[in-house]
């Protein structure tokens, strides 16, 4: 009886325990489940940051380009305004010139004609190479 016993609790034992590991077998596998989904979603953000940066590198090439652009265009077409207001006496064109600060002036130096406006020195343009 005594063997009969032992067997039925050792039976019973097996079957709570196979139930135990049933049930965190399953547990586990929603662990898993939920965690492939939060790799998922990291994933799914990096690659959104990284074509954020993309287009971050992209747009500061483009204010890069037009910052160097502006460097070596504005200084020479200010020059040339200012030429062109003291050569034709436009006082429309002064004016423009004025409202950013800028006085062109005749070089004393030099005959009217070729003369070269003289910038006020806060607002000198800068040399960029080649003569521009």
């Amino acid at each position: 009886m005594l063997l009969q016993l032992f067997s039925i609790s050792s039976a019973g034992l097996s079957v709570l325990l196979g139930l135990w590991f049933l049930g965190s077998s399953f547990g586990n596998q929603g662990l898993q489940r939920t965690l492939q989904k939060k790799q998922d979603d990291i994933q799914a953000r990096q690659l959104a940051i990284q074509a954020q940066q993309q287009q971050l590198q992209a747009q500061q090439q483009q204010i890069d380009a037009g910052t160097q652009l502006s460097q070596q265009v504005g200084p020479a077409m200010i020059r040339d305004l200012a030429a062109l207001q003291i050569e034709k006496n436009n006082k429309k064109i002064g004016q423009l010139l004025l409202k950013y600060g800028i006085e062109a002036k005749l070089n004393p130096a030099e005959p009217a004609k070729q003369s070269a406006p003289v910038p006020p020195a806060s607002a000198k343009p800068t040399q960029q190479p080649g003569g521009q």
